[in-house]
């Protein structure tokens, strides 16, 4: 199913990131540059608070606090995102057809009400992190450092 087949490919892509980050050593993990948030680590900390966020909507929480996670390496980063996805894993697979399109009711941090499938739900997360992983490639480079390829394509080629 098409849906496991993303959940998969951002599972295999925020590890690849950060594989590839913590091979560089903590350093460039906690480096500032210029982006959206100041380092590699906030911007993973971001990403992280937010899927936490919409697993929370996800099971009927309207609006769930925000929990901040401990990623203060990028080996951290990966043993969080590890577990939480676990977590995910579990849920997802508890869910029926009909669950998946059931419309949920949630409230932003900002305080804006929506209505989402918990489908339309696991396509906004992935989507975020794939736009905040490309935003870590772009520090990397900043720092002259190598990004890695997350393109899907190379996906199922190196999990055959």
């Amino acid at each position: 199913m098409l849906r496991d087949k993303l959940f998969a490919y951002h599972q295999w892509a925020s590890q690849e990131i950060l594989s590839h980050t913590e091979g560089l050593g903590d350093a460039v993990f906690t480096r500032e540059g210029d982006s959206s948030f100041p380092s590699i680590k906030e911007t993973v900390r971001h990403v992280i608070t937010v899927e936490k966020l919409w697993l929370l909507r996800m099971t009927g929480i309207e609006k769930p606090a925000a929990e901040q996670f401990h990623v203060d390496t990028a080996a951290e980063a990966k043993q969080a995102f590890m577990l939480l996805h676990a977590e995910m894993e579990l849920y997802f697979s508890s869910l029926t057809e009909d669950q998946w399109q059931e419309v949920m009711r949630f409230t932003n941090l900002r305080g804006n009400s929506f209505e989402e499938t918990r489908e339309e739900m696991l396509f906004t997360f992935i989507n975020h992190a794939s736009y905040h992983r490309g935003q870590i490639v772009s520090l990397l480079r900043q720092f002259g450092e190598e990004g890695t390829v997350l393109d899907y394509i190379y996906f199922p080629k190196e999990n055959r």
